[in-house]
């Protein structure tokens, strides 16, 4: 094949996969599964903070340092593993696509019931900031470009900034948590 059709093969090819993206990102039954979940567990922590609510075996068990650390160490995990998406699209991957973005969400999805794990309220001070950061990270993805379907050019980059930057400060906000609990004990 000369390089001139090669070229237009290629452009071509560019164009078919950029038309298809749309049709790639349609909202299905699996994403809605999602959403309905994620709306689920959202409804039950804030019924749960509202009406104060504990479940005491918990209440005892997030008293002891170890379920404390482990619980810790597992949201940790979760938000670490989230960021692998990220960094992996940031760095041109996109092999494995749908399988990276099928776990983003289950493991987003999942994000308020490993946090009542962790913590049945949401604490006072920075650490009720954290707790309403990790919610504010849950809530834009839960209300993602999939279920609203806003087709401004403004939206996607707006809501792509507020999800990324609220994870950049949950990072921040996890650091100084793990300061604050380990290094003056």
């Amino acid at each position: 094949m000369s390089s001139p059709l090669k070229g237009l093969v290629s452009m071509q090819d560019f164009i078919r996969l950029k038309s298809s993206l749309p049709v790639a990102f349609k909202p299905g039954a699996s994403v809605r599964g999602y959403f309905g979940v994620g709306l689920f567990l959202l409804t039950a922590l804030i019924v749960q903070q509202s009406t104060g609510w504990r479940w005491t075996l918990l209440t005892e068990l997030q008293g002891t340092k170890t379920y404390k650390l482990a619980t810790g160490l597992g949201l940790l995990a979760c938000v670490l593993y989230q960021w692998r998406f990220s960094v992996t699209r940031a760095q041109g991957g996109q092999h494995n696509f749908e399988t990276m973005m099928g776990r983003h969400k289950l493991f987003g999805t999942l994000l308020p019931l490993v946090f009542f794990f962790h913590s049945q309220t949401l604490g006072y001070g920075y650490q009720q900031i954290f707790s309403l950061t990790l919610l504010l990270i849950f809530l834009t993805g839960l209300f993602n470009l999939q279920i609203v379907t806003i087709y401004k050019p403004w939206y996607r980059p707006v809501w792509i900034s507020a999800h990324v930057g609220l994870s950049m400060a949950l990072l921040l906000l996890m650091t100084y948590h793990v300061y604050i609990n380990y290094a003056f004990k």
